[in-house]
C-alpha cells in the first residue's frame, strides 16, 4: 500500500504518469538494429535500438539508455547489451515529441502528463517487452536476468524505470544527480573530503551543486511534469529520493548505485551516498541489505570498466550464486563513509 502511495506521489508531483499495457512487437533489421513497435488504443509508435550479443550468451542482458564505453567488457562475460537512442522516444526538451508522445500526447490535465524521464523509462520497458515477446528466446537470453542503466539525465530515468517496472532484476543508476538519487535536501557545497585512498587529493572541496530552480528551468523542466513546478524550495518536497530505491526493493531484485567522487560537484555525489545510506536502512530492516550495492569510482561521469566488472561480479553472485568469494562489504562503503 505504501509503495502505491509513493508511486502516486511521483506520478502526480514529479515525473508524470507511468504507462504500460501496449501491444509490443519487434523486427530485426540489417546489422545490429532492432525495431520496437508499440500499439495502444489505435495509436502506434516505433523506435530502433542497437543490439549486441556475445559469442557465448550466458543469458543476462543490460538495457542501456545510451551508448556506454565498456560494452565489450559485458560481451566478454556472456552478457548481451541493448543500446537505446532516447531522442527517438522523447525529445530532450518541452516539445514532448517522439514515440512515447505519439501514443500518449502531453496535455493540460495532470493525469495526461508524462515527463521526459518517465518517457525514457517507458522506452526501456518496451525493450524488455520485446525480449518477452520473443527476442529473448531467439537470442538465448534469460528473460528474468534483465538490467537497466544510464548516466546523468539517463541515470535519473534509470532510477525512475527501476521504481515503476518491477520486472527488471537489477537497476543501475549512474551519476544521476538532482532529480535522480541525489537527496534534494543535502548540500555538499563547501564540504571537504579525503580521496587519498582512491588516488585523489587528501582535501577535495565541493563547489556548486545543481539547485532545484535549474531542474525547473526551460532547459530541464521537460524532464518532469507541470506538477513539479509547485515546489519553491527543496524543503517543500515531502518525500526524498531514497524512495526511488526502496520502490524497487524486492527479494528477487537488486540495486546498484554508481557515481564518481571527483568532478561530480554539480551532480552532488555526496548526496547520492546519503541517499544510498537512507535506503540501505530500509533494505536492512527487511533483511535485504545484500540486494543493495554502491560503488563510487574516482572520476568519470560515466559507467566505466571498473564499474562493469563489479556489476557483473555482483549480479553473478546474487542472481546465479556464482563468485562465492565475492566481498560484499566492498559494495557497502565509499570514501564518504
Amino acid at each position: 500500500m505504501y509503495k502505491n502511495l509513493l508511486k502516486i506521489f511521483y506520478e502526480k508531483n514529479m515525473y508524470g504518469v507511468w504507462r504500460k499495457g501496449e501491444k509490443v512487437s519487434y523486427e530485426c533489421l540489417e546489422g545490429d538494429l532492432v525495431k520496437i513497435e508499440a500499439e495502444k488504443d489505435d495509436r502506434k509508435a516505433e523506435f530502433t535500438i542497437h543490439s549486441y550479443f556475445p559469442n557465448k550468451c550466458k543469458g543476462p542482458f543490460i538495457i542501456c539508455m545510451h551508448p556506454i564505453a565498456p560494452i565489450d567488457d559485458a560481451l566478454n562475460e556472456g552478457y548481451a547489451v541493448f543500446v537505446m537512442d532516447t531522442i527517438q522516444i522523447a525529445t530532450d526538451d518541452t516539445r514532448h515529441l517522439g514515440a512515447f508522445y505519439d501514443i500518449y500526447p502531453y496535455k493540460e490535465s495532470g493525469n495526461e502528463q508524462t515527463g521526459v524521464l518517465m518517457a525514457w523509462a517507458w522506452g526501456a520497458s518496451k525493450v524488455l517487452d520485446a525480449v518477452y515477446a520473443g527476442l529473448g528466446k531467439k537470442e538465448g537470453l534469460d528473460e528474468k536476468a534483465s538490467m537497466v542503466t544510464g548516466v546523468s539525465r539517463w541515470g535519473k530515468a534509470t532510477a525512475v524505470c527501476g521504481a515503476f517496472d518491477d520486472r527488471f532484476a537489477m537497476t543501475i543508476p549512474t551519476c544521476s544527480g538532482a532529480g535522480g538519487l541525489a537527496l534534494y535536501n543535502y548540500n555538499s557545497e563547501g564540504k571537504t573530503y579525503d580521496f587519498e585512498k582512491i588516488g585523489g587529493p587528501k582535501e577535495y572541496t565541493y563547489t556548486k551543486n545543481e539547485p532545484l530552480d535549474c531542474l525547473q528551468s526551460e532547459a530541464e523542466r521537460g524532464w518532469f511534469n507541470d506538477g513539479f513546478l509547485q515546489y519553491k524550495s527543496p524543503t517543500d518536497i515531502p518525500y526524498e529520493q531514497d524512495n526511488l530505491i526502496t520502490l524497487a526493493m524486492d527479494k528477487d531484485r537488486y540495486y546498484f548505485v554508481i557515481a564518481a567522487c571527483m568532478g561530480e560537484d554539480w551532480v552532488n555525489a555526496p548526496a547520492m551516498w546519503e541517499c544510498y545510506k537512507k535506503a540501505d536502512k530500509v533494505y536492512e530492516k527487511e533483511g535485504l541489505s545484500r540486494n543493495l550495492a554502491v560503488h563510487f569510482h574516482k572520476e568519470g561521469h560515466a559507467v566505466i570498466s571498473e564499474d562493469m566488472e563489479l556489476i557483473i561480479r555482483y549480479f553473478n553472485h546474487m542472481y546465479y550464486g556464482d563468485d562465492l568469494g565475492f566481498d560484499m562489504e566492498k559494495l557497502k562503503t565509499t570514501v564518504f563513509s
